[in-house]
Formats: structure tokens, sequence, C-alpha cells
């Protein structure tokens, strides 16, 4: 089985924070790293989304070019994946030729289909900047919930999308005059026709509940998509419509493709080997873009002949002190200014996210209180305790083979057998906070196996079973080094390499053999 994973598109006019990693793209790598250790054939992709008004803004007050403005978070956003161990396979930029091209492929399919026309709009013009102003070069309040200080194109307190002409009380985001209208002919998407395709797909497809029920009620009201974005604008041209370009909302998700032909070009193979049905999609994404991915995408990919997504996971929002971390707000905790052990932070998001868009709040006493108390205590003490003794206590410093065995023997090692296939039903339905609870609740039996059979006596008074226990505890570790491998895989790895096996999803891979030197895993927060 094909395994295309994508985690949404972060915007480069910004630096990443925790809520990105723990809604996005550490659910995205740990689901990507067990179809790895699965041996299916994955592709974990993302890029950086470089355009739109948002980053035409910034590159203006910064007093620079928009394409080295992007260059420079493009970067940056690179960094701080690799700090926290995220492993794409591509990692492109929507400003890119990939891009470019399967935009206007999407484009002349979805034209080809009749699902464009041309209406013309009132365009909002500022008269004293004297130029057009889109989506983000308008401020005012949502027609929605009444936010104020929300741009033209949604609310980032309610996630619903409007049209600019539906923004109250709007004034231009440079200078904060009153707009006036001009008329522009603009290109228009046809989503309404797409009403009976997404009531059937709701219905049918493997979407996340809560999800679908809250996009349910947009359905009935589904307005045709204005696509068209009026110049000076950052993004790519429109054929044959002067000093026109597309909607950042709509070359945006189409860098999920770019991604992967970026990808195959360097690989080999093509991307409709991923995208036109050979492969299962799962789209790791936050829930501020439901309305995107839910219905503007999956109406595109549908009307270019590309597979629809199997999944989209959709997380909620991580607060700090009950406020949502957010760019706009300035209350966020930056990913290159965390100072923590990645594994860490990997496993306290990971404990407290469910499968589900409710909002998580994030407790600095907390992490470390699970880290230390969980992590370390339970898992890291499991490996260190004995491997150091059977290190130190058995002949060439191996891992012994099996001797004579106890009911309780038979037991332990039966539940250690059966672990990978209980958690591989979590992570496969992409209950990564249910499969990593399982994993640690065997760490704590584990432990306690450990401890009640006190190897450390039966080595006088019954080496035979203390040789089954020490191999039992030792399989153990392997086994559930697997398990917690896609969630904390700095640590594993260092396990597998005392091990000195490579880990697998398979408690009959597990081979006793000489161990290299034994270290401590963690060192606990202070």
């Amino acid at each position: 089985m094909k395994e295309l994973v994508t985690a949404a598109l972060p915007y480069a006019n910004g630096d990443l924070h925790l809520g990105h990693l723990m809604s996005t793209y550490l659910p995205a790598d740990a689901y990507s790293r067990y179809c790895r250790l699965r041996s299916r054939e994955t592709l974990f992709v993302c890029a950086t989304d470089e355009h739109g008004a948002p980053i035409q803004i910034k590159a203006e007050q910064a007093k620079t070019k928009p394409e080295d403005f992007v260059k420079k978070y493009r970067d940056r956003h690179a960094r701080d994946f690799a700090k926290f161990d995220v492993s794409f396979d591509s990692f492109h930029h929507t400003h890119s030729p990939e891009d470019e091209k399967a935009t206007l492929e999407f484009y002349g399919a979805i034209k080809a289909k009749g699902l464009f026309y041309e209406k013309t709009i009132d365009q909002t013009h500022c008269p004293k900047c004297d130029r057009s102003l889109p989506d983000r070069y308008l401020k005012g309040t949502c027609p929605f919930c009444g936010a104020a200080e929300q741009y033209g194109d949604g609310c980032e307190k309610c996630g619903k999308t409007y049209q600019v002409r539906d923004l109250a009380d709007a004034k231009c985001a440079l200078c904060g005059t009153k707009p006036e209208t001009r008329p522009s002919n603009h290109l228009f998407f046809k989503l309404s026709s797409f009403k009976d395709f997404f009531t059937e797909w709701f219905a049918t497809a493997e979407l996340q509940k809560d999800v679908v029920n809250y996009v349910r009620n947009w359905v009935d009201a589904l307005e045709d998509w204005d696509i068209t974005r009026d110049g000076p604008y950052f993004g790519i041209p429109i054929p044959d419509r002067p000093n026109q370009y597309f909607y950042v909302w709509f070359d945006a998700p189409i860098g999920y493709v770019a991604s992967t032909a970026a990808w195959c070009n360097a690989n080999g193979g093509s991307a409709d080997d991923w995208w036109k049905g050979g492969a299962r999609i799962t789209h790791f994404i936050g829930k501020d873009i439901v309305y995107h991915h839910y219905l503007f995408w999956p109406a595109m990919l549908n009307a270019a002949g590309y597979a629809l997504p199997t999944r989209i996971p959709t997380r909620g929002h991580l607060q700090a002190e009950g406020e949502k971390m957010s760019k706009s707000r300035g209350n966020f905790i930056l990913l290159h200014d965390l100072d923590c052990d990645s594994d860490f932070v990997r496993y306290y998001l990971t404990c407290i996210t469910p499968n589900a868009a409710s909002d998580i709040n994030f407790s600095k006493s907390e992490l470390r209180e699970k880290a230390n108390k969980e992590l370390v205590d339970s898992y890291g003490n499991l490996v260190n305790r004995s491997l150091s003794f059977i290190k130190n206590k058995m002949p060439g410093g191996r891992v012994p083979e099996k001797g004579a065995s106890t009911p309780e023997d038979e037991a332990f090692e039966k539940e250690t057998d059966a672990l990978l296939g209980e958690v591989a039903a979590e992570y496969d339905a992409v209950e990564l906070k249910r499969a990593l609870e399982k994993a640690m609740a065997f760490s704590g039996r584990a432990n306690k196996y450990f401890n009640d059979r006190e190897p450390w006596k039966l080595l006088k008074e019954n080496p035979a079973q203390a040789q089954t226990v020490l191999h039992n505890t030792a399989k153990a570790i392997f086994v559930l080094s697997a398990a917690l491998s896609p969630i904390i895989p700095k640590a594993t790895a260092k396990t597998a390499e005392m091990l000195g096996c490579r880990l697998a999803w398979d408690a009959s891979a597990f081979k006793p053999g000489e161990l290299s030197e034994v270290k401590a895993l963690f060192a606990k927060i202070e």
C-alpha cells in the first residue's frame, strides 16, 4: 500500500510556534514514521506557502522583495522542523516552477469542464494608497461572529470564510482609509455546483466525524469562489488575464502535488502515481483551515481528475492560558525558542492531544511532570536498569537465550508478542494518543515484571529462570521501542543501538545478541 501523507503548508510570513507542531506536524510525522516502520511505501510531503497579500504586505514593510522575504522563512521553518525531528521526504515551496506548472494544469483541467465563469465585481480600492485591496489588505468586523480586526477573506476567531464585500467597517490595512469600490472582471469557480458531491462524499468517506458534522452546516449555503486577485499581487499569473493572479488558496494546496512532483523529479516516478488513485492520501491539518481542506480543495481535486484524500485528521488549537496560540496574538512559544529535549516535547504533546478538533491547554509544569514521571521513570528506567544488569551480569554482556519458564514468564511473553498488533490498530486509525497510552501501559507492566521476577535473586537460585526473565525483558524493550519510535524517535534509536539491532514492527524480529555500551536515555527536566 502506498501512503501519501501531507502536512498543512506553513505560511512563510513568520516563525513556527508550538501550536503548529501539536496540531499538524508532529501527528503527521508520527504517522509517517509508523508507516515506514510497517514497510509501507510512504511519502511525507509539505511545502512553505509563499504567495498572497500577507506576505506582500510584510515584504513591503521590511523593504524587501517578496521572493527574498519568503526564502528567509523557508529556511527558518526547515531549521525548526529538523530541531523537533520532523522527517519530511519532501519539504518544498509554492513559489517554485513545480507549483506554477501544477497550478496551470489544475486550471486547464477545471476550465475544460466549464467550471469557471466571469463576473464583474466591485473591487475594493484604497484612494490614498491608489491600489486594489484584496483580502488581507482589508481589515474590519467579521460578518458572522462580530470579531473586530479580521481580514477580508476569513475570520481567525470563528474560522469562517467570506467575500471582501461582506466585511463590516472595512478599512485599508496599510493606511486605515475607508476603501471605495471599482468594477473588475473576476474569474469564479462553481463551488456551489458541488453540493451533491459533498453530501455523498461526507456520507461515505473515512473523515473525522466531528469536523464533518461542523462542515455540513456550510454546504447548503455554498457560494461560488472568487479565485482572482487584481495586481499588484504576489502569486501566479492567470493565463490571458493581464494583471490578475490566482488567489493564494487556489495555488497553495496544489503545493502538496508540487512537493510530490519535486520529490519524483529527484527520485523517479510521477506525481500522478501518488495523486491519481495509487495511494491512500492523508492530510493533517489544524482546524482553522477546515473550510479550505474539506470544501475548496476536494472540489478542485474532483474537478481536475485527482484522487480525493482518504482522511483529513484535524486537530484543535494549542492554548496558552485559555487563548489560542497564534502569530497575530503574539502569545505563542516559538519552536526555536523552546529549549527542551525534542522527545520530551513530542511525548507531552502526543499525551495531551486527542484525534479531535478540541482545543488543548499547554502547561510547562505538566510537560515537566509527564516527561519526568512517565517517560523517564517508566521507559527510561526500564531500559537503563534491565540492560545495565544484562551488560554487567551476563557472559560477554549478551542478552541470553531463554531458559526455564514459569506461567508468569509465558504470560508476559504472550503479552509482549501481542503489543504491536494492539498499538498498530490505534496508529492506523491515527489515534496517536491512544497508541502512546497502550505502549506506556505496557512499559509499566514490563517494569513490574522485571521487579517481581527479581532476576538478581534468580541468578543465584535458578539461573535458567533468570535467563528467561532477562531475555523476555530485553524482547519487551525491543517491542516497546518499536511501538514508541514514531513518537520519540531519538530515544528509541539509542535503545536500538544498545540492543545492537534495528527496530522492526515484528516481535519475532528480536534476536538476542551482545549489548553495546548502556547509557541513560534521558536527563530529567529540573
